[in-house]
């Protein structure tokens, strides 16, 4: 009986640390890395110390949910494994993500840094199957090199955000047109 119970509470710790990075995934991507955390512990229906019994500080919690789009990355990059211009389509995927999200990296830079530098590693390792098979292809600009496309997400990131701030958003378009003409032989969004 006693075992069972002890079950049940692991498990309803767990719902609540998914509910609270669920609810911190859509606040920073709907209000920036500055959301309050009691408006995260709010939206994910959990006390303020049930998330920082989880969730230490704001670059732990934001760290988390960094390491899940990561996750997502590598399993897109997985599912594009065969497809000749599968860098493309990778590469879109990533743009979206971070247009979604509005200041995540951004907070990260004041996290630990070989943390990050780990899930940058595995970002690049995700893209570079795809990036070889696109550059053989011709698809990727040949002298464009993988470190060259990993750059141009912070390009792009900058760019998002001086673009948000002066309201001018019909301007990602052209952003992402520039970065596609940059790196690959192919029309992008």
């Amino acid at each position: 009986m006693v075992e069972s119970n002890v079950r049940e509470l692991r498990s309803d710790a767990a719902r609540n640390r998914g509910r609270v990075v669920a609810a911190a995934r859509a606040a920073f991507a709907e209000h920036g890395h500055d959301v309050p955390l009691e408006e995260i512990a709010q939206a994910a229906n959990v006390s303020r110390t049930t998330l920082y019994r989880n969730f230490a500080t704001r670059e732990e919690l934001a760290a988390v949910v960094y390491e899940a789009n990561v996750s997502l990355i590598e399993n897109k990059a997985a599912e594009l494994h065969s497809s000749e211009s599968g860098v493309v389509a990778l590469y879109d995927f990533v743009l979206g993500e971070q247009q979604a999200d509005r200041g995540l990296a951004q907070m990260l830079t004041t996290a630990n840094m070989e943390w990050l530098k780990e899930l940058s590693s595995r970002t690049s390792a995700a893209f570079e199957p795809l990036f070889e098979r696109g550059l053989e292809a011709g698809i990727v600009h040949r002298g464009v090199r993988l470190e060259d496309l990993m750059i141009s997400f912070a390009m792009h990131s900058g760019a998002l955000n001086e673009i948000r701030e002066s309201g001018q958003m019909d301007l990602i378009p052209r952003v992402r047109g520039m970065l596609h003409r940059a790196l690959f032989r192919t029309a992008g969004e």
